[in-house]
């Protein structure tokens, strides 16, 4: 099995630097979800659709589900592989030192609101459409190459909690998985390696 390259804490600085630099809502758009992806390891199809023709409303995240705290930003997750009868799971970040959620949160759904408004899905482009995979593979291969993928953010997401040391059933509830399925997610650093044999002693 080929895996797809990680997307690396540099890759997240640049998306940010770049949206900043052009003021592109869509730019912003980009940054923003996959900041997301890597720091509660969503798999990409949570935030985003395989095509723009086939949507469905009850796995869409809402905007109006979007709050802020002190220190603390979150969402309503409404459906993921693990959740078939779609209870939902509240997704909650953190501030980070890079590409940080919680102020891209702040700054996108600020141009958001003034463009969509509260009643609509979180994740939107700038025409009013719901993010696609082909959206979504064209602004990733504005940075990257084709060694990457839709679910780097997430395979980087899981090493970097591994590679600090969290234990994997924490892991596991970061990134909604129900088994130890979520290890081929992890890229193949032996400092890594390392971490995960520790976690099981």
């Amino acid at each position: 099995i080929h895996h797809k390259l990680p997307i690396c804490l540099s890759h997240l600085s640049d998306l940010v630097k770049s949206a900043k630099i052009s003021n592109n809502y869509d730019d912003l758009l980009f940054a923003t979800i996959m900041s997301c992806c890597f720091y509660v390891c969503h798999q990409s199809g949570e935030l985003i659709q395989k095509s723009r023709s086939k949507k469905d409303w009850r796995k869409i995240i809402k905007r109006c589900s979007l709050n802020f705290s002190s220190g603390y930003a979150g969402y309503h997750l409404p459906y993921h592989k693990t959740d078939p009868f779609f209870h939902g799971t509240n997704i909650l970040f953190t501030h980070h030192d890079v590409a940080d959620p919680v102020d891209l949160l702040h700054q996108y759904v600020m141009r958001q609101d003034h463009l969509h408004g509260a009643h609509s899905p979180l994740f939107i482009t700038e025409d009013s459409s719901y993010p696609s995979r082909s959206w979504f593979n064209l602004k990733l291969f504005l940075f990257v190459d084709c060694s990457f993928g839709w679910h780097s953010a997430c395979v980087e997401g899981a090493t970097y909690y591994t590679g600090l040391g969290i234990s994997k059933n924490v892991i596991m509830a970061i990134g909604r998985w129900s088994s130890s399925a979520w290890r081929m997610y992890i890229h193949d650093d032996p400092c890594v390696r390392v971490a995960l044999e520790l976690a099981d002693l």
